[in-house]
């Protein structure tokens, strides 16, 4: 997308910025309590790093900040404090240091749970949002609404095969540094809230930006959900056996993935135990989770998640395995309004005849949940 364009974009943000932040301001968290969201934040980090460095940050403060720093929903507050209050010192102290690299701390802090500076509990978002605010004319904020308007711009980078996010960062970072040039705009949050707007819809509408391209990047943006859904619950499945002091397997597509911080490869089982033919172990080396007895070949439980996907797919993979090994117990994972669906694929005279309809049953995700938590108290106070 040509320069002027973008230069025209930002004009109407200019002249419409006073009536989004009436009308947005404190909905989308451009306002909060009654200040420019990188002035508020900047004002938080700057008490707190005041506290750490005389030796009065307590747990109260770190449980305050986590609470109030950042857009959307808190998802991890427990986790972000049992690190330990020194951890979270640490953390501060780590992220405001202008010698390290932006990407070195993202690796460290998210990538890499061997680092003494890994921390539970924060992602990329609260890291970027960290940085923008305390180095607002070096580094940007990195969510899915800049995702989103930088693929409308035609400016979303290439990602290399097997490049890590830390790095894909950078490449972030810097797109949107030559839009803030572009613009002759150095302060990156204000760039930030141009995309954002951009994304939402707020400017934009009556420029020649192809339909096609923002129906596309909805698309990306409900995949990447949907994505980020199942691998939540592969998550607590995963968390849930290893509670149950199983060996744990996840599929072997899906083992370099994370969440809550932790990598599913430092969880799970490098290899899956032979437990039958080797024809039908390429078959379940794909299934989602599979629960097995300590330290032995003996699967417990197999578990499938259809989020969106075929259920019949699932149950498919399910029923391959069970023609050759005698499975006692497979769980399909599903949202509530997916509950018909699998009684009736369940149903089907050919898992009836292969008895698969006998030992599957479904668990919803609601219910997933509930014991994931319920396991996870149990476990820290037994």
């Amino acid at each position: 997308m040509d320069k002027k364009l973008i230069q025209d974009l930002y004009k109407e943000y200019n002249s419409k910025r006073d009536s989004i932040l009436d009308q947005y301001g404190e909905k989308d968290g451009f306002i909060v309590e009654g200040k420019l969201w990188w002035n508020y934040y900047k004002e938080l980090i700057d008490d707190n790093l005041k506290k750490i460095k005389n030796g009065s940050f307590s747990k109260e403060d770190a449980i305050a900040f986590y609470k109030i720093f950042g857009f959307g929903p808190k998802l991890y507050g427990r986790s972000f404090i049992e690190n330990g209050i020194k951890k979270v010192n640490d953390l501060f102290l780590f992220l405001v240091d202008s010698s390290i690299p932006p990407n070195k701390k993202i690796r460290e802090i998210v990538e890499e749970p061997e680092s003494e500076h890994f921390f539970r509990g924060v992602g990329i978002n609260f890291i970027t949002l960290f940085l923008t605010t305390y180095f607002p004319n070096k580094y940007m904020q990195w969510n899915i609404q800049i995702d989103g308007a930088l693929k409308i711009l035609g400016l979303f980078p290439k990602r290399e095969r097997g490049e890590g996010k830390s790095e894909f960062y950078l490449k972030i970072n810097e797109a949107c540094r030559n839009i803030g040039e572009m613009v002759n705009v150095k302060t990156l949050p204000i760039i930030d809230n141009f995309l954002y707007c951009l994304n939402k819809g707020y400017i934009g509408s009556d420029k020649k930006i192809a339909i096609e391209v923002k129906e596309e990047v909805i698309k990306e943006e409900v995949e990447e959900k949907e994505t980020s859904i199942h691998t939540q619950m592969m998550y607590y499945l995963i968390k849930i056996g290893i509670a149950k002091n199983y060996d744990v397997w996840v599929a072997i597509n899906d083992r370099n993935k994370s969440f809550n911080g932790e990598n599913f490869n430092k969880l799970c089982l490098g290899e899956i135990p032979k437990f039958t033919q080797p024809l039908t172990l390429e078959i379940a080396k794909y299934i989602d989770v599979i629960w097995f007895k300590k330290r032995t070949a003996n699967p417990v439980r197999f578990f499938e998640i259809e989020h969106t996907t075929s259920i019949y797919s699932g149950l498919l993979r399910l029923n391959d395995v069970k023609i050759d090994f005698p499975i006692s117990k497979a769980t399909i994972v599903i949202p509530k309004d997916r509950i018909d669906k699998v009684e009736k694929e369940i149903d089907r005279r050919t898992f009836k005849h292969t008895e698969l309809s006998d030992i599957c049953d479904y668990l919803t995700y609601e219910d997933l949940k509930k014991w994931y938590k319920a396991v996870d108290v149990d476990a820290k106070y037994s």
